[in-house]
């Protein structure tokens, strides 16, 4: 009896184990969900037919479910209800119309998106007839500045979906690893050895600044950390020379093989996935760095192990950006008479911001019906008119409208173009007869944004201060003593943004932590992390700071800018841009505080190009309840402007010397001659 009850415990076990496997895999893997929210700003239409376009992702390691466009808007309280509608198209196919509700504040519209009409890339367009009222004549729709639609930055597309686990490849993990809805839910983290060598951290930052350049989602930041055992994020990278690599991993590496070469390979675990990268040869290790951060090599990679030598091209391709930028790849057509507008949101890429000289390129077409002595087309970008222009019956079957932008007209890293129609025509007869007036934007029509590099030393030129030709400048990272979590999160800040900026992978970046020489730090543009207790560069550097610290070193003392309270002024994180004092035609960044969490703080304002936009000056200061200051202390900014001024003011210095020198010469040549007339003189009478 008990070897029957034995054997049919065995077979349970036998039959439950795959259960259990089953059970396991699908918790990683079932019942997931994905809010992306649109990169467009709150946006107005205005017009009696609006129409905007918009751009979402769906991951290719997602088998999704159910897809939900939830969008946010308003609508004018005198719309008239049984004559306004929207309507919402994916991939240029409607799948859903509605009338508005006539009432104040804000509408939610949810509609479930056709899992069919669902590519990797997609396109959402939102239409819609706004009217107040409508005319004696029937057909015309008046139009006035009361017909308007508010699409809001709020709305956005939810996904439900399960997940597809990595393949036995680094290309997959890769996917995965830096992933929106990975990144959004913390389940990603690049991990250095504790007490991580400068070459380790060199290495991983290389990394984790690569990731960042191509991570879209803006309110979440993959983290650089120390590595421990406890560690449960699913997709870790783990960073370190051989000799330091975590014990449970060095039996998965073969030792032989790291002497001069370094490996990438990828541990497919049941519950984590682990991309060890690891090596004895140094130089090897940070060429292995250099291979994480390139985007099209990682994509590339269809194995589970890479191995790297020091010589191994690395360094990302050079697609330069020449300031071109489509807006439609399709083209897009607008049906109706009257006042009718398009909408585009706009990215540009992060380090492009408009100078005097950017401009629009709109290729159309439009009807032959319209009345062409009142018909037009207008641009606006960020709702500021860049010009309008006739319609002509020439032009009908293919006009170019070039406009400038105006000029200071900021953009950031991105706009709101709008194209507004207006296809009058001359009867209403027009319209009964069937012949609808219409326009149309070609897939040809672009912006053209100029910038161009600064040296400036302000937080309205941060990154690109430390930037030069797309890669890092030459850049020093100068750590504390010891890293601790708050420290390991304040550099996780710094590098997301600073990679962000960094296309190429082919700058400089050296880590510091102690034995730095004033010749190093004369070499390097620099950022500094710490207090003045544990990063002794800090402490020397006191008189050079824009907020200093008290004798003892414990807090903030008040200023030309703030008055601070002691107490209050060991709440403060700063962070200050200055030229180096250690050689001024570099740039130097301070994040310092009494505290290390002081300093973590100060990160949190230059994490993101949302955050730090709002800065203008050279100093940031932030207290505990997330109080802001934004001050300016330097009177010229630019290294060019500052070493021009310097010039001038020696210049004028050896002018003035120069003519102190001539004018004692022609006091003394004077003197003289007033001493040997008079001599002359006297000796004259005396002989007479």
């Amino acid at each position: 009896m008990k070897k029957i009850i034995m054997f049919v415990s065995i077979l349970g076990i036998l039959f439950s184990a795959p259960v259990l496997a089953k059970a396991a895999e699908n918790s990683e893997q079932d019942n997931h969900t994905f809010t992306q929210p649109f990169q467009n700003t709150t946006t107005s239409l205005t017009g009696t037919a609006v129409k905007a376009t918009t751009y979402f992702t769906k991951i290719d390691y997602w088998d999704v479910k159910k897809a939900t466009f939830n969008l946010n808007y308003q609508i004018t309280q005198l719309e008239n209800q049984q004559t306004s509608d929207v309507t919402v198209a994916v991939n240029g196919v409607k799948i859903h119309s509605w009338r508005p509700e006539n009432k104040n504040g804000r509408q939610t519209e949810t509609i479930d998106l056709p899992l069919n009409l669902l590519s990797g890339s997609n396109t959402l367009t939102i239409e819609g007839q706004i009217v107040n009222y409508e005319g004696d004549d029937g057909y015309r729709l008046i139009e006035t500045p009361a017909n308007w639609l508010t699409v809001y930055d709020g709305s956005n597309v939810n996904f439900q979906y399960d997940l597809k686990l990595p393949e036995d490849t680094i290309h997959s993990f890769y996917n995965h690893f830096v992933g929106a809805d990975t990144i959004a839910n913390g389940q990603s983290v690049v991990s250095v050895p504790e007490n991580a060598s400068d070459v380790e951290l060199e290495a991983a930052s290389y990394g984790i600044s690569g990731f960042s350049r191509i991570i879209t989602t803006s309110e979440q930041y993959l983290q650089l950390t120390s590595w421990t055992k406890n560690q449960t994020q699913p997709y870790q990278v783990i960073v370190a020379t051989y000799k330091n690599l975590p014990e449970p991993y060095k039996k998965d590496i073969d030792e032989k093989k790291v002497e001069n070469d370094a490996v990438i390979k990828f541990l497919n675990a049941k519950d984590q996935h682990i991309l060890l990268v690891t090596s004895k040869n140094e130089k090897a290790l940070l060429n292995a760095g250099r291979y994480l951060a390139n985007q099209e090599l990682m994509t590339q990679t269809e194995k589970k192990e890479t191995y790297i030598s020091e010589n191994t091209d690395t360094f990302t391709s050079s697609l330069e950006f020449d300031g071109k930028i489509p807006f439609t790849t399709t083209g897009d057509q607008l049906i109706g008479a009257y006042h009718q507008e398009q909408v585009y949101f706009v990215s540009l890429p992060t380090d492009y911001n408009n100078i005097n000289g950017s401009s629009v390129d709109l290729a159309i077409k439009y009807a032959d019906n319209l009345d062409f002595d009142t018909s037009l087309v207008t641009v606006y970008v960020n709702d500021v008119p860049v010009g309008s222009q006739k319609l002509t019956a020439s032009g009908a079957n293919g006009d170019r409208v070039q406009l400038k932008f105006p000029d200071n007209l900021e953009v950031a890293d991105s706009f709101v173009l709008k194209v507004a129609f207006d296809l009058n025509v001359k009867s209403p007869e027009v319209i009964r007869n069937g012949n609808t007036p219409w326009a149309s934007i070609e897939n040809t029509s672009s912006a053209f944004i100029k910038s161009e590099d600064t040296d400036v030393a302000l937080f309205e030129n941060y990154p690109n201060i430390f930037i030069a030709n797309n890669a890092f400048s030459d850049l020093a990272i100068v750590l504390p003593e010891k890293m601790t979590d708050e420290y390991f999160k304040a550099l996780s800040n710094v590098l997301n943004l600073l990679g962000n900026y960094a296309k190429d992978n082919t700058g400089n970046l050296t880590f510091y932590k102690e034995d730095i020489s004033k010749r190093d730090l004369g070499s390097h543009n620099l950022i500094i992390l710490g207090t003045p207790k544990d990063n002794t560069v800090v402490k020397n550097m006191n008189k050079d700071l824009y907020f200093t610290y008290n004798n003892s070193l414990s807090t903030f003392v008040s200023n030309e800018k703030l008055s601070i309270e002691p107490e209050y002024g060991k709440t403060l994180g700063t962070a200050q841009l200055m030229f180096s004092p250690f050689n001024s035609d570099l740039t130097a960044l301070v994040l310092t505080s009494p505290s290390a969490e002081g300093v973590y703080l100060a990160s949190t304002q230059l994490n993101s190009q949302k955050s730090v936009a709002i800065y203008k000056g050279d100093l940031i200061a932030v207290d505990s309840n997330y109080r802001r200051y934004d001050y300016r202390f330097k009177q010229e900014a630019s290294h060019e402007k500052k070493n021009s001024l310097t010039s001038q003011i020696e210049n004028n210095l050896n002018v003035f010397v120069y003519g102190l020198i001539l004018l004692i010469v022609l006091a003394i040549v004077a003197t003289s001659i007033y001493f040997i007339s008079r001599k002359y003189a006297d000796n004259t009478k005396g002989g007479n």
